[in-house]
């Protein structure tokens, strides 16, 4: 792993009352037979899927984990927040954190350790048949407001001249 957190938490000039750490991977392409490379069929390849942590606010990485090329499960993905989180609050151990990312790192095994280690977080939810019949109504209202304020947003534009040939002189 290389940790940024010393660097991160030496920019700031005071200890900031929250921080907002981005959790994600990105699929790093592999050619070859390196050990860890893995075929990762979302992506239709072999590759690393390195997890990286940013620092929301100013886009500082706070650490970067090469890994085999596979969704980190529920374990994995507490142990980077535990890990993480532990150092950030050695150094500023009031400091509020809230992690953010997306539906994979959003397992039981994360949020319970978020639960008890004071860290809010902010994971997607990959869509079920459950969560979509609960929001069908308001997705549709979404929908509908959508359509009416681009309908609105083209009866206002002013009409440009059509340009070609013809118009030449």
């Amino acid at each position: 792993m290389i940790d940024f957190i010393a660097q991160v938490c030496d920019s700031f000039a005071e200890v900031p009352r929250r921080i907002v750490l981005d959790i994600d991977d990105t699929e790093d392409r592999v050619h070859g037979r390196q050990e860890l490379a893995l075929f990762h069929a979302h992506y239709n390849e072999h590759c690393f899927l390195p997890i990286h942590v940013y620092e929301a606010t100013t886009g500082k990485p706070v650490a970067v984990i090469l890994r085999p090329g596979k969704t980190p499960d529920g374990a994995e993905v507490a142990l980077v927040l535990r890990h993480v989180v532990k150092r950030i609050r050695a150094r500023w151990p009031r400091v509020d954190i809230l992690v953010r990312g997306d539906s994979h790192y959003g397992r039981h095994e994360a949020m319970a350790w978020c639960e008890h280690n004071r860290v809010a977080y902010i994971f997607g939810l990959a869509g079920n048949k459950v969560l979509l019949a609960r929001v069908a109504g308001l997705a549709e209202e979404v929908a509908s407001r959508v359509r009416q304020r681009r309908s609105a947003a083209t009866a206002s534009s002013p009409t440009l001249p059509r340009l070609g040939p013809s118009s030449a002189g």
